[in-house]
């Protein structure tokens, strides 16, 4: 007898981690911004979006209070999300391993379409290849987990120190290659120049052919730079709370008992840290070689904010009122994946040559608002959509595909009693 495995129904569903999610949108949005309206090379080169102090502050703030400090989120719920989905299939009487590879393999193929005509800035194909490696890893025990990931987590961090270390031995960054390093970066502008000019004015073929090149240097970068182990790392994070089933138990709680420890603390440690090494790395006026020490040391402070940005979150959700008020946070959570791809063709729309062309022209304050605008707008449509829908349109898609049959859109109409 074949095995039927059903997705989550919306009764069963945690809104905690929906919530999670939606504010998780806003922080992609808010650093996605930078590459949508700007050039994919100005990552590296530090090349300001406006001059204005309004644009500088605007930029402080958003590497301060988002940069690294989301994707850690959404990796640390897509882990917990396929251990939750294993354990259903396991339920079930199915076989999780091929489940999950085939539903991983779907989103590879939803990233790639993303990638190459959409938006070169795509996570979901590393998060596919990223997510068949956690399945690896899927029977350990928890504290076995726990190492794992400590080690993954760590792993760049200890070689992008040493590397410094012995950089700073060897006398610094710039010394002998002054001449080497003017003709490189004098490169690197006027490719940064070439960008703008073929996503604000090019044709389409120009745009998907750029796009492409950089998505290929994109993707080499993050697993040769170790992004991939801490996303790894934090994916394997999710399974062990999974496994501990640490989400069920604190939403079986009380709201009013509702907290993580040390939540407080971490918020505020992780805002005084991430704001002073932001701080240094824009304003400190340091070698490169420093501000690459200072790029490290960010990367231990970010999760310590999410960490805190997830308990303040939770902390709100004691208040009846703050869960009416996140209540559409919870509706784009339930969306997440079509209103990831919906910024993606909203701001290349914006920012493209087939649509306003305003590629390189946006400053990082106004990014920033437009970034607030359209996640705002997204959060009521999710709510409008979730109405009269089950799924968001591309969850849909995902859905039926893994399942191997259409899902239902509507919900299943309430029977009536007569008595």
């Amino acid at each position: 007898m074949a095995h039927v495995i059903q997705p989550t129904r919306k009764h069963d569903r945690i809104d905690l981690l929906d919530m999670l999610r939606g504010f998780a949108l806003l922080g992609i949005l808010l650093v996605n911004m930078g590459i949508f309206s700007f050039p994919f090379l100005a990552l590296f080169t530090g090349t300001p979006r406006g001059e204005g102090v309004v644009d500088r502050v605007s930029e402080f703030l958003i590497l301060a209070l988002a940069t690294g400090k989301f994707y850690p989120l959404f990796s640390f719920l897509f882990g917990l999300g396929m251990w939750m989905q294993i354990e259903r299939v396991e339920a079930a009487g199915g076989r999780p391993g091929r489940f999950m590879v085939r539903r991983l393999m779907i989103l590879l193929g939803l990233g790639l379409m993303h990638a190459l005509l959409i938006w070169n800035g795509d996570i979901l194909f590393i998060y596919a290849l990223v997510g068949l490696v956690a399945l690896l890893f899927r029977r350990l025990q928890p504290r076995t987990l726990l190492i794992w990931a400590a080690v993954l987590f760590g792993l760049p961090i200890v070689l992008g120190l040493g590397f410094t270390a012995l950089s700073l031995l060897l006398g610094g960054s710039t010394a002998g290659v002054s001449g080497e390093t003017d003709q490189f970066m004098a490169m690197i502008s006027d490719l940064e120049q070439r960008a703008i000019a073929i996503y604000g004015s090019g044709s389409w073929g120009e745009i998907f052919g750029w796009r492409a090149l950089e998505w290929i240097a994109a993707t080499v970068f993050y697993f040769f730079s170790g992004n991939v182990l801490q996303i790894l790392a934090f994916f394997l994070i999710g399974m062990y709370v999974g496994k501990r089933r640490l989400v069920q138990h604190l939403y079986e709680q009380p709201a009013v008992q509702r907290r993580l420890p040390f939540g407080g603390m971490c918020l505020a440690i992780g805002l005084v840290a991430n704001l002073a090494l932001a701080w240094l790395v824009m304003y400190g006026n340091l070698d490169s070689i420093l501000v690459g020490l200072l790029q490290q040391l960010l990367l231990i402070a970010a999760p310590i904010l999410t960490y805190g940005y997830v308990a303040m979150i939770i902390g709100l959700t004691r208040s009846d009122t703050w869960r009416r008020w996140l209540q559409p946070l919870a509706a784009a959570g339930r969306m997440a994946l079509s209103n990831y791809i919906g910024q993606s063709i909203i701001c290349t729309f914006i920012f493209y040559s087939y649509g306003l062309g305003l590629f390189g022209q946006v400053g990082a304050f106004n990014g920033l608002l437009l970034s607030l605008v359209i996640w705002i707008v997204q959060l009521g449509l999710s709510v409008v959509w979730l109405r009269f829908f089950q799924y968001g349109p591309l969850e849909w898609v995902w859905r039926s595909l893994t399942y191997g049959v259409p899902q239902r859109m509507t919900p299943q109409p309430q029977q009536s009693s007569v008595g």
